[in-house]
């Protein structure tokens, strides 16, 4: 850091994929721009991710599987999914082009992979070559406002605190999902106690920041994005068991049930909603319960047998020739009811009857012995509520009015999605760069 007191054009607070993009976009265009990060190094929980910079494949497709999100936003996501991609080809980083994404989610999208570690490496370039700074290792204790506007902030670094003032303030600090109390107070179920599978230090305060400077928060909190995963298992998570505890392309295709033996949910809608609704069952506890034909189709196109790498784990873990036997296994777990469960599964699709609950997709039965089950629970990796912002990145207040040079991006900004998940990585990077052509706009005077 400069002097003790400084004044910049724009203070990012948080180094992630949203306050990153939004900075590199900021300098970019000329703009002298600071980013605080709280741990030692930037990328926050982009840096644990995959990669995949993907979303919906088009905006009628969004508003489909998300109908809760708003809407505004969902249209500026569709509108700077493509320019955010081209503008960090731009500067020269590992990113593959547009293709079709249909993997493990219910409906259609695109995606491209980006090297997540070259791209923090080239936007702090762009931000220190236009003059700026990156700070990693410091906080920002609260917002400083003059006649209603937010004016900077006040930094705390290894080397004492800094007075920094500022065109605009951008919150992109990933969340509240390492916050037990505040997962307590907006996620149902057992959301204070949820495992999380993130970085550790997207804790809710940058919403806290945003909430004294006088923004409000968005509509719905209760929604988050995370995975079901084995039970019990080692916490905190290693980051390197985030992918292969996952049951991303297991859980929609398996069969979720209660400890009666029920289903509670359509699995195919969403590895995210099922664990969105184990986190709603007493104990947030669940079976997954699959035969050896989807074990194998797994593990071919992952390079992991799920099954055994949590047996490996110490997790609950059981295999039977018969359903009848896979019950007596899983008894101890307080599970009953699982072969009479089972069976009626098996037969409401062999005889076309309905399912209660529905499930819209991977109509598979469950005939392959060995038959599978694992104890699962859920896990969360970033929450969906957050301070509310218009399309434009802008922070509101409670009557829905602009909190005058205050602006949010990624997890921070509430509103995008609800429940339901079409990338962080893209809505995190979009909106960065609109909040970055926010504070461009106002600052030239141009329209947005």
């Amino acid at each position: 850091m400069p002097d003790a007191q400084f004044d910049i054009d724009l203070l990012v607070i948080g180094g992630g994929m949203a306050g990153m993009t939004a900075a590199a976009f900021a300098a970019e265009q000329g703009l002298a721009v600071l980013v605080v990060e709280k741990q030692a190094r930037l990328g926050g929980s982009a840096l644990l991710s995959g990669g995949g910079v993907w979303t919906a494949r088009d905006y009628e497709t969004l508003r489909r599987i998300n109908p809760l999100g708003d809407a505004a936003r969902a249209a500026a996501l569709m509108d700077g999914y493509d320019r955010v991609g081209e503008f960090m080809a731009g500067l020269g980083t590992a990113i593959t082009d547009k293709t079709v994404y249909e993997g493990t989610q219910s409906f259609p999208g695109w995606i491209r992979h980006l090297d997540v570690g070259d791209w923090m490496k080239r936007a702090r370039s762009s931000v220190q070559a236009a003059g700026g700074h990156v700070v990693t290792g410091s906080s920002v204790s609260r917002l400083t406002r003059e006649a209603g506007r937010v004016t900077g902030g006040i930094v705390d670094t290894p080397d004492g605190e800094v007075t920094v003032r500022a065109g605009h303030v951008l919150i992109a600090t990933g969340g509240f999902q390492n916050n037990p109390r505040m997962r307590g107070e907006f996620l149902p179920g057992c959301g204070e106690t949820l495992v999380t599978r993130s970085n550790p230090a997207s804790d809710g305060h940058g919403i806290a920041l945003g909430r004294d400077a006088g923004a409000a928060l968005s509509k719905h909190m209760s929604g988050w994005y995370g995975h079901t995963i084995p039970f019990p298992v080692a916490t905190p998570l290693d980051p390197q068991d985030y992918i292969p505890l996952a049951q991303f392309y297991l859980s929609p295709r398996a069969v979720l049930l209660d400890g009666e033996g029920r289903r509670f949910t359509d699995e195919s809608l969403g590895y995210y909603l099922n664990a969105q609704a184990v986190a709603t069952l007493p104990g947030g506890r669940a079976l997954i319960v699959f035969d050896e034909a989807l074990r194998e189709e797994d593990t071919e196109k992952f390079g992991v047998c799920r099954w055994d790498f949590a047996r490996r784990k110490g997790a609950d873990v059981a295999k039977a020739d018969t359903l009848a036997g896979l019950e007596a296994a899983v008894g101890g777990w307080g599970f009953s009811g699982i072969a009479a469960g089972m069976e009626r599964y098996n037969r409401a699709l062999a005889t076309s009857d309905p399912l209660d609950p529905p499930r819209a997709g991977n109509r598979r039965p469950v005939v392959k012995p060995p038959f599978l089950a694992i104890h699962i629970q859920p896990a969360i990796t970033f929450t969906h509520g957050g301070l509310r912002a218009d399309a434009r990145s802008r922070v509101l207040d409670e009557a829905g009015r602009v909190v005058p040079g205050l602006l949010a991006a990624g997890a921070d900004a509430g509103g995008t999605y609800h429940r339901a998940y079409a990338g962080g990585l893209a809505m995190a990077a979009v909106f960065g760069m609109i909040a970055a052509e926010t504070a461009l706009a106002e600052r030239t005077g141009a329209p947005p």
